[in-house]
């Protein structure tokens, strides 16, 4: 059963945000460029009950024909703090192809992957994944996180500032939101290709994650949401 749930500007409380797929609009410099989901939900790894991230992006038709993109991402998530277990990446993005899955190993304190194994000292995220864990806590000005970010076999680590509020206009209406930015503690890209990320949340018990922009070489992909999915197969 599929049930579609539209942000309106009447109040909707999301106590959760398992089970629900946040469907968005990609945007690149104002232009429709095609579509991406963000689905989190409950399952196992070995033998523990874990959380797993789905996402995809890809482009348009029409965008298809400048630069196509088809990026699947699957995370699997510790349930309570949202540290990667696993993770894995399929992306295809113009002429870069790439598949690429990494296993995270806390006993024996290393991240191993096909082509390499890395040392870590503590629990390690995605970029995608720092939203959801940044999602419950309490945001405030002036609130400075740190994690260490994992991310096609590049280790970060990278201070998120709460730098703002905004209003953002979207399909559904208007909101007030927090806006935060992640900067990686060297001044080197936290994404590929030159990519950094900016996150707006709606400023109220929800937090949810309304807009994504991600700067790369060519400009900004910004993902807006448009709905949110019931998801219950």
């Amino acid at each position: 059963m599929l049930l579609t749930i539209a942000l309106g500007n009447e109040s909707y409380s999301i106590n959760s945000i398992i089970d629900k797929k946040l469907n968005y609009k990609l945007e690149f410099k104002k232009i429709r460029a095609g579509e991406g989901y963000i689905l989190i939900e409950k399952d196992s790894l070995f033998n523990k009950s874990i959380l797993i991230l789905r996402s995809q992006i890809k482009t348009n038709n029409f965008f298809d024909l400048f630069y196509r993109i088809r990026d699947e991402l699957t995370i699997y998530m510790d349930k309570f703090d949202y540290s990667l277990l696993r993770v894995s990446n399929k992306i295809s993005e113009g002429k870069f192809k790439k598949d690429f899955t990494s296993d995270i190993d806390l006993s024996l304190i290393k991240i191993s992957n096909p082509e390499d194994e890395l040392p870590i000292s503590d629990k390690v995220h995605s970029p995608l994944s720092v939203i959801f864990s940044l999602r419950e806590k309490l945001l405030n000005l002036d609130d400075k996180f740190h994690y260490t970010t994992y991310n096609m076999g590049k280790l970060k680590n990278v201070n998120i500032s709460i730098i703002g509020k905004e209003i953002i206009n979207t399909s559904y209406g208007t909101y007030n939101t927090i806006v935060v930015s992640p900067q990686s503690i060297d001044n080197t890209s936290l994404l590929r290709n030159n990519g950094d990320m900016k996150v707006w949340f709606t400023d109220d018990f929800n937090r949810i994650p309304i807009r994504i922009e991600i700067k790369i070489n060519y400009g900004s992909i910004v993902l807006s949401l448009e709905e949110i999915e019931e998801w219950d197969i």
